[in-house]
């Protein structure tokens, strides 16, 4: 059964009423009949199983078959600093870490990132946010992760320090202390931050500033990972280390 997410306004007693963008990609896309059922998502929690009743012109008439609230799809919470990277690298990432089950991702724009925020923040963040929502739909996530406006590096500076969490660099120059150590140390972490270079990484200097903040340095491995695959990679791990994943 496919799984979208809606918004509770959409809902009327035992109705749901779909329009917009979804209306074309069910009838249109999907090319779902009369008779077939789905799973409809809101922002409050609650997960029903709708059955469809009717397409009409720019919109589609369900009815809702089941209700029961949900909580959330994953034991812990991961969410992702990543490095801004260059072309559409950032799709990638956002699609996959959802897949897997982030909680977030927020672009950071450090010393070594090739491209820069500009003037299209708003735009790139909508295209990053839908992206989000779609790989949620596909791998029937309960939670679309958030996907937070770019910070520069003195911003995500402040952020980062006011972290509640385990708070981890990924640094290829690090050579002593593994993911699987430092995850073994902490059998109950609830949140995990995740910090990532873009593709030049971080200098010596950034990563020795972050150190003095107390955030841990690990290593991924012996293979130097590039930087779209570094996030995808170490969510994976992590989830698995958790038995959230396998």
């Amino acid at each position: 059964m496919r799984r979208f997410f809606i918004t509770s306004d959409a809902l009327s007693e035992d109705t749901v009423l779909i329009a917009g963008e979804m209306w074309h990609y069910l009838s249109h896309v999907l090319r779902l009949k009369v008779g077939e059922k789905i799973e409809m998502l809101t922002e409050d929690n609650m997960l029903y199983v709708v059955e469809l009743i009717s397409f009409e012109e720019k919109c589609i008439k369900g009815r809702i078959i089941s209700a029961q609230e949900y909580t959330d799809d994953t034991k812990i919470e991961i969410k992702l600093y990543q490095g801004l990277p260059k072309g559409d690298k950032l799709d990638l990432i956002i699609q996959k870490c959802t897949e897997l089950g982030i909680k977030a991702i927020t672009p950071v724009e450090m010393p070594r990132s090739i491209a820069k925020i500009g003037d299209k923040g708003e735009k790139k963040l909508a295209r990053w946010q839908k992206i989000a929502l779609e790989a949620s739909q596909q791998s029937k996530r309960l939670q679309v992760p958030q996907i937070n406006n770019p910070l520069s590096w003195k911003r995500f500076l402040e952020e980062i320090k006011d972290e509640e969490g385990l708070n981890l660099l990924l640094w290829e120059d690090e050579s002593t202390v593994g993911l699987k150590n430092v995850l073994n140390q902490y059998p109950n972490a609830g949140k995990i931050n995740i910090i990532i270079g873009p593709e030049g990484g971080l200098s010596a200097d950034e990563a020795e500033e972050l150190k003095k903040m107390g955030i841990m340095s690990v290593s991924l491995g012996k293979r130097i990972l590039r930087t779209e695959t570094a996030g995808v990679a170490a969510t994976a791990m992590i989830l698995y280390h958790y038995d959230d994943l396998g």
